[in-house]
């Protein structure tokens, strides 16, 4: 992922008078405060890039940001913009504590700069974790087992920062931790500014001179405030969509944002132990009937390289008249399962390049033209059907040699346009480019023909096996295109 310009900031451009909403420290030292129209911003820094809120990717990212919160407890819960809180009591710490060292780490790979913070009140882990970039913070009392695990150095993740709640809150001002106007005006009054002065005051005499309000604010700066965070559940769906700004016509945007879409989709898949099993890439352009890529994976997999080598293939395939204004994939899972495969049973050593190379042969000899022949059941001679390569090959089975019978045909592919003289009812001469000659004997005829009461694909045919007198047995056939010598024994 490209690095950031250090003079960034962000603006609502769908806002009646968009207005700076977030910006770079190297933005913020030189003047550019949130708020600031965007003339203003340019004043006051004239090298500032400037650039719009995207709520199509803040949503993908809070989505992405709850599914991985998913994997350190059920109850989680979507606490504002960009924030999530994980209730985890019950679990055991020390994995939690790791799990998220390991989401930091996860998501840093794919250019997400997350920050967790760890308390016994969820007010001061979320303090915590506006603190940090890209790192856990862990904030314990030295009254619980979030205390007693701070002990403990060996027990911790090297991620992780650990600091003792009174030196992480001692010098904050109170007003950061959230309060009413006319409350701090009269904690100022006291002289009462930071947290650490305010946490000495006895709870009883806070309650009996603040009230309610006052004792909430003390057991949220203590660490002592409760709160019940209900059960929650992963979306069902797995789909990332995007609206250009601008139309695109060539490729490599397209291929960039598939890549970004497998990222997420392929983050959450493994949080919530599921597999994709098939894929449909939608694109809807800017006139015309929408495009619409299917690929059905050889295996299950939620390996976002190998999702990305498939449908890369397909994209590049895709040929418009019309540029792309709309990009959808949807991902159908399954439950992730192991499969051991037999004894005499082989796979393939990569099916998704194997599938990926079909794929590429499909698009220049056609889609019904890949795979493997199987032959039709309805008789018809030569009539074979294309069906699915499979990703494993099964062990080959004992040859049923006993129902083997008569003499092995060779057949003529194609077969040998002919020429055949008849007396009466027998033929009595044939001719071919390979062999010609009086017929010695004869056997038939014999008639096939089948999907006759259909409009389109019926056939019929006549066949004799003949040895001519010179030598040799053969098979001649009559059928809408003529006779022709179709195979010798």
């Amino acid at each position: 992922m490209a690095q950031a310009p250090a003079l960034l900031a962000v603006v609502d451009a769908e806002a009646r008078k968009p207005v700076v909403l977030e910006m770079t420290e190297g933005a913020e030292r030189e003047g550019v405060i949130a708020g600031l129209s965007v003339p203003q911003a340019l004043a006051r820094c004239p090298e500032l890039v400037v650039r719009h809120r995207s709520r199509q990717t803040e949503e993908s990212l809070e989505d992405l940001l709850f599914a991985v919160a998913y994997s350190l407890s059920p109850r989680v819960e979507r606490d504002g913009a960009g924030e999530v809180l994980v209730d985890l009591q019950g679990t055991k710490l020390e994995e939690s504590l790791e799990r998220c060292g390991q989401i930091v780490a996860e998501l840093s790979a794919m250019g997400i700069v997350v920050a967790v913070g760890v308390a016994e009140s969820c007010v001061v882990a979320g303090l915590a974790a506006k603190s940090v970039e890209g790192n856990v913070l862990v904030v314990g009392s030295g009254r619980s087992d979030l205390g007693r695990e701070l002990e403990v150095e060996a027990s911790c993740p090297k991620s992780l920062l650990k600091v003792p709640l009174e030196n992480f809150m001692g010098e904050m001002p109170i007003g950061n931790v959230g309060s009413t106007p006319p409350l701090l005006d009269v904690l100022g009054k006291w002289g009462v500014r930071t947290v650490s002065a305010f946490a000495k005051l006895e709870r009883s005499a806070v309650g009996a001179r603040l009230g309610m309000e006052g004792l909430r604010l003390w057991d949220r700066v203590t660490g002592h405030e409760q709160r019940v965070v209900a059960v929650a559940e992963l979306p069902a769906d797995f789909n990332e969509s995007w609206e250009f700004e601008y139309d695109v016509d060539s490729v490599e945007p397209l291929l960039f944002l598939l890549r970004r879409f497998l990222d997420t989709l392929c983050v959450r898949m493994r949080v919530a132990h599921k597999v994709a099993a098939f894929a449909r890439l939608d694109l809807g352009v800017a006139y015309g009937e929408p495009i619409v890529v299917e690929q059905k994976l050889p295996e299950a997999t939620s390996d976002e390289g190998a999702l990305f080598s498939l449908l890369a293939a397909r994209l590049e395939e895709v040929e418009t008249e019309s540029p792309v204004a709309r990009m959808q994939l949807r991902l159908e899972v399954v439950d992730f399962k192991q499969r051991q495969l037999g004894l005499f049973e082989s796979s393939l050593k990569n099916p998704y390049r194997f599938t990926q190379t079909l794929s590429r042969v499909a698009g220049i000899v056609g889609e019904d033209r890949v795979g493997r022949p199987v032959l039709e059941e309805d008789g018809r001679p030569d009539g074979v059907r294309m069906e699915e390569l499979p990703a494993s090959v099964p062990p080959v089975g004992e040859l049923d040699l006993g129902r083997m019978f008569g003499m092995p045909l060779r057949r003529y592919r194609p077969g040998l346009k002919a020429a055949v003289e008849f007396q009466g009812r027998v033929p009595i001469w044939i001719q071919c480019e390979k062999v010609s000659g009086f017929v010695k004997a004869v056997r038939g005829p014999w008639l096939h023909s089948g999907h006759w009461w259909e409009e389109e694909g019926g056939w019929n045919c006549v066949e004799w096996d003949v040895e001519l007198n010179k030598g040799g047995v053969y098979r001649i056939c009559k059928d809408e295109l003529g006779w022709r010598v179709d195979g010798e024994y």
